[in-house]
């Protein structure tokens, strides 16, 4: 972040704090329908038309250190495979072979100097995917193995991460994140390395878990400490980006920033924990709030000077949802080898944060099947939903969803371009 930015941050906090209603001239929003989040055929439409659209997180890039590494990649349905090539690139594919779709490799993770089906041995270059061998390939007629290629997958690296997308038009990754790798480069990104992976199956729609990180309002219900929060989300700014993204920049509650030292929320100190490797060009606000990121459709990060986690969403069906988290951090110790203390106090910390998170979100898929439930009403501080929602059309295509299952577009004057 950029001091002017900082300085453009702070000067909304203390907006926020002040005011007694949402700014003039914002919006009302309709309700958001119910059945965007239970029918068939919403999620028939998200299969169809969202995901075979957007870039999503598969890996990192020390998950294929060497030539030849691989892993595979399922998250999206269709079956891929992560590869480094001769040249050091990463490269994707579908993990399925052009003879008679088996995979071309089962294990989740390894190293291959080819890429070769464990069902006939027909085999692929890791660089191109170009199929280089056949057995007994006098038995058949007319064979163009120039046209039985691996089947690519775009494959782009932001910072040592690697994201995928289905659809070979769809804009380059660094358009699509706008300010966001400006904005976070001073994390660090290449140096970082993966700390930890934890996951949990939740028991509703994929939105459902995607919104409980969208918004604080919910804070303070959810997440006290002994009736104390560590958030004061009156004084919370949403900063609506392009395509869906966003940022999220919430105060720390008088409890919590008196107790670091601070004379008032926005008395930003370089706080430096100590016992964890600090990644010393994160600025001070970020280190005196609870700052972050969301990259639509289904990747938040909230942000902080010794390490984060990456939250991503994974529907199963629709109405069960596989949410990851993944900590990243400038450690100096190998995770196999097991994690300091500190490390393990800070996960055990975070997972509790998250199972309070998937107390509420469990029975909310009944209540929003209920014939009780006419409809999903969206505050002022809760505007980073409906940004998600009206991305979320705009990917699907609004012409293919039915007129009571759309969301207006309301929120287009207030995305910072």
């Amino acid at each position: 972040m950029t001091p002017e930015l900082v300085t453009r941050l702070t000067e909304q906090m203390r907006y926020e704090f002040a005011r007694t209603a949402p700014p003039d001239g914002f919006p009302r929003f309709p309700d958001i329908p119910v059945e965007r989040f239970t029918s068939d055929e919403f999620w028939e439409l998200e299969s169809e038309h969202l995901w075979p659209k957007v870039w999503v997180i598969a890996g990192r890039v020390d998950d294929v250190p060497n030539v030849g590494d691989f892993i595979t990649f399922d998250d999206l349905g269709p079956p891929m495979i992560l590869v480094r090539g001769r040249d050091k690139q990463v490269r994707a594919f579908y993990n399925t072979c052009q003879h008679r779709g088996a995979p071309v490799v089962r294990e989740a993770k390894g190293t291959s100097k080819l890429l070769r089906c464990q069902y006939h041995s027909w085999s692929y270059d890791i660089d191109s995917g170009r199929l280089v061998s056949v057995p007994d390939e006098r038995d058949f007629v007319g064979l163009d193995k120039s046209q039985r290629c691996l089947a690519t997958i775009r494959c782009e690296v932001w910072d040592g991460w690697i994201f995928l997308n289905q659809d070979p038009d769809a804009m380059p990754l660094t358009d699509w994140l706008g300010p966001i790798p400006s904005e976070l480069a001073e994390l660090q990104g290449p140096r970082l390395r993966t700390v930890a992976r934890e996951s949990e199956v939740v028991p509703c729609n994929w939105k459902v878990t995607a919104e409980a990180f969208l918004e604080v309002y919910h804070f303070k219900h959810i997440h006290s400490r002994g009736g104390d929060s560590l958030l004061d989300n009156r004084g919370a700014v949403m900063s609506l980006l392009p395509n869906g993204n966003s940022r999220m920049i919430t105060p720390y509650s008088k409890a919590t920033f008196s107790a670091l030292g601070m004379q008032d929320f926005d008395d930003y100190k370089h706080i430096v924990l100590p016992g964890f490797e600090d990644i010393d060009t994160v600025n001070d606000m970020v280190r005196c709030t609870s700052s972050a990121y969301s990259v639509f459709p289904n990747l938040i990060t909230p942000i902080a000077a010794y390490g984060f986690p990456f939250i991503t969403f994974w529907p199963i069906d629709k109405r069960t949802t596989r949410i990851d988290w993944t900590h990243y951090a400038p450690i100096d110790f190998d995770p196999t080898d097991g994690l300091p203390d500190l490390w393990r106090g800070r996960l055990a910390n975070f997972a509790q944060i998250m199972a309070e998170d998937f107390w509420n979100m469990a029975p909310m898929q009944k209540s929003l099947e209920s014939p009780a439930m006419r409809g999903v009403p969206i505050n002022y501080q809760e505007r980073r939903i409906w940004h998600f929602h009206e991305q979320l059309d705009t990917m699907v295509g609004r012409d293919r969803i039915p007129t009571e299952l759309q969301v207006a577009q309301l929120i287009g004057p207030y995305i910072e371009r």
